[in-house]
């Protein structure tokens, strides 16, 4: 699953979105700029492999409100991800600026 993971920048992006903190699926369109099926898609796969797990609350209105939050295995892969990254960034000669900005651009 790491390797679907890695194939897909958008999964990637809403990990590190959640990193912060837990978010609705509004929020994370709107700081992710995803088209809905996109991050429906991204969620339903996260979700399917544990990386985030969605908590779900009543509302007072009898409204369902649904925050994502990033699971065990989301926060490990962040960890491990970030500690990449920035060796990544460290190698930019050997890598090559492209490669690296491209990586860098996941965490906008």
């Amino acid at each position: 699953m790491i390797m679907e993971l890695l194939g897909h920048k958008d999964y990637i992006r809403v990990l590190l979105a959640l990193d912060d903190k837990p978010l609705r699926f509004s929020a994370l369109q709107k700081a992710l700029s995803l088209k809905p099926t996109q991050l429906d898609r991204a969620l339903k796969s996260l979700r399917k492999g544990h990386w985030i797990i969605p908590h779900v609350a009543p509302t007072a209105g009898g409204r369902i409100l649904v925050e994502y939050r990033l699971g065990k295995r989301g926060t490990a892969f962040l960890r491990s991800f970030n500690v990449f990254s920035k060796d990544a960034a460290r190698r930019t000669a050997a890598l090559g600026y492209s490669e690296v900005a491209e990586l860098r651009s996941l965490y906008r």
